[in-house]
């Protein structure tokens, strides 16, 4: 039996805050009724995702129920599911994608280039130079040219950007200080075209295991290494089998908070303003807790045990030609161009 939430509650914030790497949920029915006195709806919402209730996607997802709640005086009621209780990220995709149980997911940029090709190019290694520089070019170019194709192909919008974060490699008793430490080492990488040809550019051994499955592969020895950002690393306790942190940050992951479609569309002007606002105040949390707490996570994991590479980051960069032409091959060559020139704007 699944554990009720109310997401609505102030309480909500300091529950997600206070959990550890374990998992909660909620539960909920869409109940549209009329309007009252206020003008919007009264309506119930699921909003499903991956992350543990102790990662900066809950704590995002939370403040975004909230100001929804707070800003339509209480009519609008955000259900959270996280922790893939309503399915694996994909499936949770498909569910918004289709007009499911769920009508609001936080999904990936790899995820989501199944229905939209073009992501691919935002999946590109080492193109952004810091968080601030990932946070503008979001802002002034890739939260919109997402929104130019995503009702056809995807049949969702877009509301915001939630930081995922910097993604590093890790290991179990394996010095990584260069690009060649990386041939023939046995890593976990998600089942995403780009990050699998990042790491076969390296020569590394790829395996393509589920996340759900992660935790006890690496415990299990199956892989010696996978990579994440390490505000994941924290929240999902994986420096519990690894005891080694690369700081190789080879790629941004942005990923995209996404309402389905016919939902968006039959809302009116006033309750899309609500949305998009509590949807900025949902990704300024990720932020803050990803990009704002990254030294800090750095020297939580270090506490933990870990000890942390400083990788020779222009070995990496140097191996990456091959994924480019990969990149441009899937997203189509244009579209790679508009995005690095994007990034060149707002560097």
């Amino acid at each position: 039996m699944k554990r009720l939430l109310a997401i609505t509650a102030a309480a909500a914030l300091v529950l997600g805050a206070l959990t550890g790497c374990g998992s909660s949920g909620t539960n909920n029915s869409e109940t549209p009724a009329a309007s009252d006195e206020s003008g919007f709806p009264v309506m119930e919402i699921t909003l499903a995702h991956s992350a543990a209730t102790s990662h900066a996607h809950h704590s995002g997802a939370l403040a975004f129920a909230e100001k929804v709640s707070e800003l339509t005086g209480g009519n609008v009621t955000i259900n959270i599911y996280p922790a893939s209780e309503l399915g694996d990220q994909p499936a949770l995709i498909e569910s918004c994608y289709t007009g499911g149980d769920v009508q609001i997911v936080i999904a990936s940029q790899s995820n989501m280039a199944s229905y939209m090709p073009k992501l691919n190019a935002f999946g590109a290694p080492f193109m952004f130079e810091s968080y601030d520089h990932a946070h503008r070019t979001m802002d002034n170019y890739v939260l919109g040219w997402i929104n130019e194709d995503s009702a056809e192909q995807i049949n969702m919008h877009a509301l915001s950007m939630f930081d995922y974060g910097f993604r590093h490699v890790t290991t179990n008793g394996i010095a990584v200080n260069s690009a060649a430490d990386m041939k023939g080492l046995k890593i976990r990488v998600p089942s995403s075209s780009v990050l699998l040809a990042t790491f076969d550019s390296l020569g590394s051994n790829t395996q393509t295991i589920a996340y759900a499955e992660l935790y006890q592969s690496l415990k299990q020895g199956v892989v010696d290494a996978e990579e994440n950002p390490v505000a994941t690393i924290m929240a999902d306790c994986l420096y519990e089998c690894q005891d080694t942190l690369v700081l190789t940050g080879h790629l941004f992951d942005g990923q995209c908070l996404l309402i389905n479609q016919e939902l968006w569309e039959s809302f009116s002007p006033e309750l899309k303003a609500v949305f998009e606002e509590a949807a900025l105040a949902g990704q300024q949390v990720t932020r803050d807790l990803v990009s704002g707490e990254e030294e800090s996570t750095i020297a939580a994991l270090q506490e933990k045990g870990m000890t942390v590479i400083h990788p020779n980051l222009q070995s990496f960069v140097d191996a990456m030609g091959p994924v480019y032409e990969q990149i441009a091959q899937l997203s189509g060559q244009e579209e790679l161009d508009n995005m690095l020139a994007a990034v060149e704007a707002n560097r």
